[in-house]
């Protein structure tokens, strides 16, 4: 019994629709059962026709009433007939939904850490590229320190420093155990 997920979400809809009508009918039923009541009025005068007739009145009286709750009760056991298959398909369907929501949400949440660890490995690479670039450019400023230092030194006739050097690392984006690491990496100053 495979069905598609919008189907199946109708068909519990539709079941749940029906079981809530079930139930409100048998809640009304129940209401109006306990609120049958039985109105005894005594005779006025105390002659044997008076009270014969208030016997024979109470009496029809009793009647309707035990019919009418017989009534209310037919109708609740029909519905309790009706109600309780309903229910036991209600809960079938209702568990197959929320396993295909569940199997559903996880494979959501799958793609979605596929998708962000390709992401997040796509995005350490360029960080690195850069970080590959800028060490180039800093040996390249390295390199041209060297050879332009010894002749400002040579022009103001004492050791000249044109630029500090106080940077010692760049960012870098590392494997970890139980991911990435964006920590920094040395600078290579021998590199050329």
């Amino acid at each position: 019994m495979s069905q598609t997920l919008p189907e199946l979400q109708t068909e519990v809809q539709a079941l749940q629709a029906e079981v809530d009508a079930l139930r409100e009918s048998r809640e009304k039923l129940c209401k109006q059962r306990t609120s049958c009541r039985v109105t005894v009025s005594f005779p006025k005068n105390n002659t044997p026709e008076a009270i014969a007739e208030f016997h024979q009145e109470n009496a029809a009286f009793g009647e309707r009433w035990l019919r009418q709750l017989e009534e209310i009760d037919k109708e609740t056991q029909a519905i309790e007939k009706q109600l309780q298959p309903k229910e036991a398909v209600l809960n079938t369907k209702q568990a197959e939904l929320d396993k295909l929501l569940t199997v559903q949400h996880w494979q959501k949440v799958e793609n979605d850490v596929q998708t962000g660890e390709k992401r997040l490995e796509a995005q350490a690479r360029r960080i690195n590229q850069a970080a590959a670039q800028l060490e180039a450019e800093i040996q390249s400023l390295k390199a041209m320190y060297d050879l332009l230092n010894p002749s400002y030194s040579e022009w103001f006739q004492e050791p000249t420093q044109i630029v500090e050097f106080v940077a010692r690392t760049i960012p870098h984006v590392f494997p970890g155990s139980s991911g990435l690491i964006l920590g920094n990496k040395e600078i290579e100053w021998e590199k050329k």
